[in-house]
């Protein structure tokens, strides 16, 4: 961006993107980017004092980006010309070498800042509320909660930090603050290949904040519960660097009388340093600490839960990441990753009818390298290709299998190509994962393990490899749709220590995924995106109902092997009412789970049917939200008293409307203050995600947000 008639650059020119609200501003050199912007029709606006406002409606395609060249005239108030030029799938792989393929964009789902603030998020939890599909089973337990899609809850979705596979990250993700969070990718179908070590289980990518000019935001609120929530967050970019560093608090005494309280800071730390144009490194420094009970759960859950207080105090969580991004020459890039990750929490356990009072820590560490590379082979097919080692090391065991050592040693191997032919591009790749136990105690069962007692360790030992595959196919007949479908296979191992109600460990899970997508842009104002899906689970690792007692007194739940199957469609829809002033949004999954007991038969453990919709409205200094979640009825055995059981059969789970608002008024000329209030589940429903822990009901939230 500069002065049509000095030549200067312009800076702290603000630089709009609609739909979705992506902003930014010119930095010294006149110069913005805009980065992983998704497929689709936009209309940009750029703006600065003393110059005419612009508007240009742009196109972007599957395969294009766009180069800007803009100059102001201060006179006429007149935007010179815009050049156009398409770079190409190629060119995003080979400057993003983990973007899933293109045959994946219908079953990707982007959460970004804007949005974030809109929801009225805290945490990285609230923050998922409403992508297409997606659950979050809130049950108070030593993972306080759980984010699925598809109803696949066996494993869980994977964690990644801007890239880096975690692979211990559950329990971080209920606290991260989500004013700390630029971007959330969500990949639904279960195919990452370069971001997960877990096969057919899916990623959350959380990509922090990154400031293009030197910015400082403080936010404070409070709400009920005595719910206290302040950050604090700074960043900035110079010619050579680019750093961040921001805290955070959260606090909160949960529901009355049931050992809910929370206290939990956050403090985070970035500096980029481009060490020439070919050369960029980037070290992140993230922290957790606090105090936390877990909440006591009411009926139906069973009285071993319900008459014990529990808390972890304190919680330790560091995490040390660093990326280095390098370019040999234009057709090969690549991206070398190290991530430290340090937790030591101490946890304690009082029986409440004899005052019996346990307490160790469930410290690990785990050190993860990886090194990634993209090669362009011709100038329409990109080889992407890499290797990961992980070590990791519970002196003491973890979470439900404390007391028993172990000692983990992981190494994995990916190769990806994508080929153009004409308006197609092609998708293929394919991971090998194995692992070495040094040490594993309880968590390989021999002997008699059906109690955890009298366990050998095994030492030194190969395990099997499991692999993971997929292979993929876009065709784009011109810039308005776009048809994806892509084909996964793989093996899903079971947890370590799983066991049956036999006492021997479930066997591996063989997975099969189907996606067929089209996405349609809706001229200048909207999208549209509707996928079919189909999953096979045979031999699939289920939870059984049952659960054992170790040695050290944790109740350990049991697995079972059976084959399912679930089927149905997702479907998304944004659309721009009024430009700059109302959006609308709304999502559905229809959806049938089945397993087989001699004959298939209809798996009541999932919903059927999950919807999400929600508004934006914006009038001048004035701009409220208004979002809707329904999810469908479905029913679980776990955590629920054998005399429930018996009595009632499985505790019947969702069928509720969770209805949230949110408003704010905004002050400044450049909306410096912002002040809003928030109400959350305005039906008070006292819903139940998982048996025994119910949400809180309405609840409402006030503060402020300051940008200077």
């Amino acid at each position: 961006m500069k002065d049509a008639a000095t030549k200067s650059p312009l800076q702290d020119a603000a630089v709009r993107l609609k739909p979705g609200n992506t902003g930014t501003y010119t930095n010294g050199k006149g110069l913005f980017f805009l980065r992983n912007i998704p497929p689709g029709r936009y209309r940009l606006t750029v703006t600065m004092i003393g110059y005419q406002p612009f508007t240009r409606s742009l196109d972007l395609g599957n395969e294009d980006s766009l180069r800007l060249d803009l100059f102001l005239q201060k006179e006429i108030r007149q935007i010179g010309e815009v050049s156009v030029r398409g770079k190409g799938a190629e060119e995003r792989l080979m400057k993003n070498i983990t973007l899933e393929p293109a045959a994946l964009r219908t079953t990707v789902s982007t959460v970004n800042a804007v949005t974030i603030e809109q929801e009225g998020a805290v945490t990285l939890m609230d923050a998922l509320h409403y992508v297409p599909g997606g659950l979050t089973e809130t049950r108070g337990r030593k993972v306080k909660q759980f984010f699925s899609v598809r109803g696949q809850t066996y494993p869980y979705p994977t964690y990644s930090y801007d890239g880096i596979i975690q692979k211990e990250f559950y329990e971080t993700a209920s606290f991260i603050n989500a004013g700390e969070i630029g971007e959330i990718r969500i990949d639904r179908s279960a195919t990452a290949l370069l971001k997960s070590l877990s096969p057919l289980s899916g990623v959350i990518d959380v990509v922090p904040r990154h400031f293009t000019k030197k910015s400082t935001e403080a936010i404070v609120s409070y709400g009920s519960l005595n719910t206290f929530n302040a950050g604090i967050l700074h960043g900035n970019t110079t010619k050579k660097l680019d750093y961040s560093f921001g805290a955070s608090f959260f606090g909160s005494d949960g529901p009355a009388g049931r050992n809910g309280r929370e206290r939990v800071v956050n403090g985070h730390g970035m500096l980029g340093w481009k060490i020439s144009d070919n050369l960029h490194t980037t070290l992140r420094i993230f922290y957790l600490g606090g105090m936390r009970q877990l909440v006591v759960p009411v009926a139906p859950a069973a009285d071993k839960f319900r008459n014990r207080q529990e808390k972890y105090d304190p919680l330790s969580t560091l995490l040390v990441a660093s990326k280095t991004e390098y370019k040999v020459s234009e057709r090969l890039h690549g991206e070398l990753q190290v991530n430290y990750a340090r937790r030591n929490p101490k946890y304690f356990l009082e029986q409440v009818a004899s005052g019996d009072l346990t307490t160790y820590r469930e410290k690990d560490h785990e050190l993860t390298l990886s090194h990634l590379n993209a090669w362009s082979l011709t100038p329409s097919n990109v080889l992407r290709f890499g290797v990961l080692y992980n070590h990791w090391l519970a002196p003491n065991g973890k979470r439900y299998y404390w007391g028993h050592r172990a000692d983990v040693h992981t190494g994995s191997a990916v190769i990806t190509d994508q080929q153009r032919l004409g308006k197609w591009l092609l998708d293929g790749g394919i991971r090998i994962s194995q692992e070495y136990y040094k040490e594993w105690s309880a968590y390989a069962i021999e002997g008699s393990g059906k109690y955890f007692s009298g366990v050998e360790p095994v030492r030194h030992q190969w395990q099997p490899p499991v692999w993971q595959a997929m292979g993929g196919a876009t065709f784009a007949p011109g810039s308005a749709v776009s048809l994806h479908a892509s084909l996964a296979a793989g093996v899903v191992t079971p947890r370590k220590g799983a066991l049956t109600a036999d006492g021997t460990p479930p066997v591996n899970e063989k997975r099969v995924n189907l996606d067929v997508g089209v996405i349609r842009k809706c001229e200048d104002v909207g999208t549209l995106t509707v996928t079919l899906f189909h999953v096979s689970r045979i031999d699939a690792i289920d939870y059984s109902g049952e659960t054992v007692v170790t040695d050290s007194g944790q109740v350990v739940e049991l697995y079972k092997n059976t084959d399912k199957r679930s089927y149905g469609m997702e479907g998304e829809i944004r659309r721009e009412i009024l430009h700059g002033k109302w959006e609308v949004f709304a999502n559905i999954l229809l959806m049938r789970g089945e397993e087989k007991d001699s004959v298939w038969q209809k798996d009541d453990e999932i919903p059927v049917f999950i919807g999400n919709a929600g508004t934006t409205i914006h009038l001048k200094d004035f701009d409220a939200s208004f979002f809707m979640n329904y999810t469908g009825p479905y029913k679980n055995d776990r955590f629920v008293s054998k005399t429930y059981l018996k009595e009632h059969g499985k505790a019947p789970l969702g069928d509720f409307f969770d209805l949230n608002l949110t408003a704010g008024y905004s002050l400044g000329q450049t909306a410096r203050f912002r002040f809003f209030g928030e109400i959350h589940n305005i039906l008070n429903r006292h819903y139940q995600t998982v048996a025994g822990w119910p949400d809180n009901g309405r609840l409402f939230r006030g503060g402020v947000k300051v940008k200077l």
